[in-house]
């Protein structure tokens, strides 16, 4: 669990020069958004993004770029010479603090997604889609503040318009192959249409059409691969059907990142969440050429051989799977056949990939699992779901290894889960986590002719619910809230939670650990108890990262939604999570999580709620004062006449004012101007005039808890009399000593109760016994039985005792006769006699002498068992 350091850094606040990076240039807004329709948004706001240490934000609909680990080292550089005018002039001079991306993007950009590799950036607006070329960072760090033109590409230029669905998710595929020239690209609409892009910069036409289009409406009731799955083209009449309402995209999601350590069928598995409530999943969704890790084709043979070997044993009962195992082995055997395309080697990590061609069978478009549902105990179906998450499963490394010597893993990082977690966020800002135990597997649909499947295989399945957490209070939820997840860098299992006015830390990480531990356990006995104790429990820890309160200086400053969070981790910036919010940053700085231990800042969520009376008031925790916006903005009538005055009326300022229509007018639109920017600076001022209030009676109440606190230790200090009053002026050690004394006595008696009831809950519940450990009772009672005979001299154990030692007596003496008989013990030299002695082979006479050492020391291992045994009861009792 994270803990929060401190709030925005002074290199990102006023007046420092990296907090203009958000601020809004106070131009009037462009002439190609004036002309839309202003409505209110729903959806993702994902208008920051990272690639290293590199920030990429919209702000007035523009694209900066800014390197935060310059702007913090020129910040330090320029405070250690502030005393120096001429150096601050200089520095301030050759500083570039960010840069303009111009890309031709005509409506409100929402969400930015920058390739794994950097190489590009993906501009999603409301109903286009953009791929911008970024430039290299030493380029954009030059000292020269100009916009830079980005070469970009419109995706889809006949497939997103304005007229079509809008985009809600846009991924770069785990698998696919990303160089400097292109990538693989994956966009999903409202409507349900899953697209798959393999972009390439020498082939202009991967732009424009998709290489696999799929409309999920029409495969969720596909009965054949024959069928055309393929979304309706552009201005086509779709007609109504009634999964347009139950299959509304919210969000998509891989199931995993591509990495060695993941679940083979992780990271080709597109999971997609609809608004209503139900999930679905497509397995395997890939591009035509893409990159296999270097337990991928192990993994799924591990997986599909030993099952389809397994059912084959009786094909009647179990017809359906067969069939699909069978498809699974065929589109397998196609991948083991081919030669790789190429060989990729990842310095980084240290692991290599191959690059492989997407197998022709059964079909490039997989079947549609689902719909996966769970129950959250409402009446009301409708979850209103907004965000998803999806943790995938560890690969089974037992299994993956077996017979793989020269195969290793770095076994590195936490533990890992061997079931898929599936994260969900509602409008109200409620998560729901859940568990998928089953496991999704590659599916097809069968051919047209060969229709082996009677009844679909995708079935309505159930997911595990784990636990749903409110993110926000009730009072502060509003309509066009739409919670986004963001990754932490250091635990697989922890998230940010970014809302509309905050941002919560859940991690799950100590509740994975145990789960695993149970779930690999040998002994099965009670695991169903002990996983629904697990289930039932807390899951998570949350901590509150970030709360944005309103300033008071209008409502423009609620009227935008904190954009998802982006957390970086370097050794210039630390652990940082950054959001911003009407042109001001805000971010906190975060302790790496060492050990997990619970505090104060795990046990509460809000602060200052539900406290115990008596307990210390704790200082409040809160982001520092930032200066609103309107302090620092434009005169609002600075150009009031280029924007507000027609040209023809511009030539009545240089006569005399005369009353008339047109002055009136002119002097009304002044007046409302003004008097917008003077109320803001109003509601500004007064919320600043309201905290200075606040911070003073805070700084009253903790100088009154000093003076109490001060009483105390006064009174801990002093003597107390006869009388029970406290001797003024007197400060005895052994008063102390008393004390330390009592509450020393207390807290043992306190560890003495801790300790007998903790003993009687173990002796009074926990796990059945396991038929190993009811044996070893009964074996030991047998044994107890014995001893006492023993005592008596008359027991049975000390007469199979003598009876063995008798038995291992006379095995030795037979064995050292036979061996001294023997012509392989004669000396060296001396010839045997063959009338002498019979004529046994040397082979046989060897094997008996080996069965008879054998015998002998089975015997005295059973005699030094049983004396350890005695020995230990002798101890016992």
């Amino acid at each position: 669990m994270p803990k929060v350091i401190s709030y925005t850094p002074p290199w990102l606040s006023r007046p420092a020069p990296g907090a203009s990076i958000f601020s809004s240039s106070g131009q009037k807004a462009p002439d190609y958004l004036k002309g839309q329709k202003q409505s209110v948004y729903s959806g993702p706001t994902r208008i920051q993004a990272r690639r290293g240490n590199e920030l990429f934000t919209v702000v007035d609909n523009q694209i900066r770029w800014s390197d935060l680990t310059r702007l913090k080292n020129e910040w330090q550089h320029t405070s250690r010479a502030k005393n120096e005018t001429k150096l601050n002039e200089q520095v301030g001079e050759r500083s570039v603090h960010y840069r303009v991306l111009v890309v031709p993007v005509y409506e409100r950009i929402r969400q930015l997604i920058p390739s794994p590799n950097g190489a590009f950036l993906a501009i999603v607006a409301d109903h286009t889609v953009f791929i911008a070329v970024l430039p290299d960072p030493a380029h954009l760090a030059g000292t020269d503040n100009s916009p830079i033109r980005a070469k970009s590409y419109q995706l889809g230029p006949t497939t997103h318009v304005i007229p079509e669905s809008s985009v809600v998710s846009a991924l770069w595929h785990p698998l696919g192959v990303h160089t400097n020239l292109g990538g693989c690209f994956v966009t999903v609409t409202a409507d349900a249409a899953v697209r798959v892009w393999e972009l390439d910069r020498n082939n202009h036409w991967s732009f424009d059409r998709p290489t696999l289009a799929v409309d999920l409406r029409k495969l969720v009731d596909g009965t054949s691969s024959d069928q055309d799955f393929a979304p309706s083209g552009f201005g086509k009449n779709k007609g109504f059907s009634a999964d347009f309402i139950d299959m509304e995209v919210a969000s998509a999601c891989f199931g995993g990142s591509g990495t060695e350590r993941e679940e083979a069928w992780a990271p080709m598995t597109l999971w997609v969440a609809m608004r209503p409530g139900d999930l679905y999943a497509l397995c395997p969704l890939l591009p035509t050429k893409w990159r296999a890790t270097s337990t991928a084709v192990p993994s799924l043979s591990a997986a599909i051989i030993p099952k389809l070997a397994a059912l084959e044993e009786d094909p009647m009962e179990f017809e359906e799977q067969l069939t699909a195992c069978r498809q699974q082995y065929d589109w397998l055997a196609e991948i083991d056949n081919q030669e790789p395309l190429r060989t990729e080697f990842d310095s980084d990590t240290g692991s290599g990939s191959e690059v492989l061609t997407r197998p022709a069978n059964p079909s490039a478009i997989p079947r549609l699992q689902g719909p996966f549902r769970f129950d959250t105990g409402d009446e009301i179906d409708d979850l209103d779901l907004c965000d998803l998450l999806v943790i995938g499963a560890k690969v089974d490394l037992e299994t993956l290894m077996m017979g793989e010597d020269e195969l290793t893993l770095d076994d590195s990082g936490d533990d890992r889960l061997s079931a898929t977690v599936i994260c969900l966020a509602t409008g109200s800002g409620r998560i729901h986590v859940c568990l998928e135990l089953e496991g999704v597997e590659g599916q097809w649909l069968p051919k047209a002719k060969k229709n082996v499947f009677s009844t679909p295989l995708s079935e309505p399945a159930d997911l595990v619910l784990v636990e749903s957490l409110d993110t926000m209070k009730e009072e502060r939820q509003s309509s066009n809230n739409w919670p986004t997840f963001t990754k932490d860098v250091y635990s697989r299992y922890g998230f940010f939670v970014t809302n509309a006015t905050n941002v919560t830390f859940i991690s799950l990480t100590s509740w994975v650990e145990r789960l695993e531990a149970e779930l690999q356990s040998e002994d099965a006995t009670g695991t169903a108890f002990r996983l629904q104790v697990l289930c039932e429990g807390a899951a998570s820890l949350r901590e509150r990262i970030l709360e944005v309160e309103g300033s008071g200086a209008g409502a423009k400053d609620l009227s935008g939604h904190l954009p998802a969070s982006l957390v970086y981790y370097d050794y210039d910036l630390g652990y940082l999570l950054l959001t911003s919010q009407s042109s001001t940053p805000h971010a906190a700085i975060l302790d790496a999580p060492e050990v997990s231990l619970p505090d104060i800042g795990n046990l509460r969520l809000y602060e200052s709620e539900g406290q115990a009376p008596g307990s210390p008031v704790l200082p409040p925790r809160r982001p520092p004062y930032q200066v609103p916006s309107i302090f620092y903005a434009e005169p609002p009538l600075e150009f009031f006449v280029d924007k507000h005055v027609p040209h023809r009326q511009r030539q009545a300022f240089k006569e005399q004012v005369r009353l008339s229509p047109a002055t009136l007018d002119l002097v009304a639109a002044a007046h409302r101007i003004l008097s917008a920017h003077t109320n803001a600076l109003e509601r500004a001022a007064a919320d600043l005039f309201r905290r200075c209030e606040r911070l003073q009676g805070e700084m009253r109440d903790q100088l009154k808890q000093l003076a109490d606190t001060a009483d105390r230790v006064k009174g801990v200090s002093s003597e107390i009399g006869e009388d029970g009053k406290r001797v003024e002026g007197s400060r005895s050690g052994e008063a102390l000593d008393k004390r330390l004394q009592a509450a020393k006595d207390k807290q043992t008696q306190l560890v003495q109760r801790y300790e007998a009831l903790r003993n009687k809950v173990l002796k009074s519940g926990g796990r059945p016994l396991s038929d190993k450990e009811k044996s070893w009772v009964v074996e030991v009672e047998t044994m107890s039985e014995s001893i006492g005979d023993y005592r008596r001299e008359d027991g049975q154990l000390t007469q199979r005792l003598d009876a063995v030692k008798e038995i291992a007596g006379d095995l030795l003496t037979e064995v050292k006769t036979i061996a001294a008989k023997s012509p392989i013990a004669a000396e060296p030299g001396t010839p045997s006699s063959p009338s002498a002695q019979p004529r046994v082979p040397q082979r046989l006479q060897r094997a008996k002498i080996a069965d008879a050492m054998q015998m002998v020391e089975r015997e005295s291992a059973i005699i030094d068992n049983i004396t350890s045994r005695l020995e230990r009861l002798n101890t016992s009792l």
